[in-house]
């Protein structure tokens, strides 16, 4: 969501402006709410509280439900505010089940990539505010572009996991090219934390309504949601 969620959102000015510092706290807030719910997840499945099967049903179906609240949220921003709970706490049923598949393959994997995450979240964030990577126009163009060809290529290999198969070689653990793919993937992930960061600058030059701070939350979850299940993806491939 580099971030569809914010790209294509009409915001409002008026009123009470919104504020970098308010972005920052309903961020963190959904981050918590998100948290909470991944481990009261994980732990309640690793307890015996649900069947593997319906845990497994309850982190997909979660993961979906999230996406299409985000589409509905990218055309009535309006109504973040009221949603942003809910989306925090399906991201975060999908995090807790998706870690919980991930560490069936290595138990060090979940916390190699939340540290990384976050590690790689702060320098994006000091490259920023140094200057070094300018999101201008151009940057943009091709973030967008990249980010919906990987999109697209889930999407793909979604409707062949529906069939019992998978994408040759993007999908192949292990592979060469599986994990060219993945490494890729991480870098669009994590340069589009650069898109969230001016999108936020310039919808606070803008005077912006605050009521929009929920939106640009939602956005930044949604691509720290995204780096961490892709930096998982990545390690899986040396643990096969």
């Amino acid at each position: 969501m580099a971030n569809p969620i914010v790209s294509r959102t009409e915001l409002a000015v008026g009123g009470k402006s919104m504020t970098v510092k308010g972005v920052v706290h309903k961020t963190s807030f959904l981050l918590g709410l998100s948290a909470i719910a991944a481990l009261g997840f994980f732990f309640f499945v690793i307890s015996g509280g649900i069947s593997g099967g319906m845990a497994q049903m309850i982190t997909f179906g979660s993961m979906f439900i999230a996406f299409g609240l985000a589409l509905f949220i990218t055309f009535k921003p309006q109504k973040a505010k009221a949603l942003a709970a809910p989306y925090a706490i399906l991201e975060g049923l999908f995090l807790g089940g998706v870690s919980l598949m991930f560490m069936g393959i290595d138990p060090s994997i979940p916390a190699n990539a939340l540290a990384a995450t976050f590690v790689t979240a702060a320098v994006m964030l000091g490259l920023y505010r140094s200057g070094m990577i300018k999101v201008n126009e151009k940057f943009r163009s091709i973030m967008m572009s990249a980010i919906f060809a990987i999109l697209l290529i889930y999407i793909v290999q979604w409707g062949f996991v529906l069939f019992g198969s998978s994408l040759p070689f993007l999908f192949q653990t292990g592979g060469l090219v599986a994990i060219g793919f993945s490494l890729f993937v991480v870098v669009i992930a994590s340069f589009s934390l650069l898109l969230d960061f001016d999108n936020v600058e310039r919808a606070v030059a803008a005077g912006v309504s605050e009521d929009y701070e929920w939106v640009f939350g939602i956005g930044i979850l949604a691509t720290l949601v995204w780096m961490y299940f892709e930096f998982m993806r990545l390690l899986s491939h040396f643990n096969d």
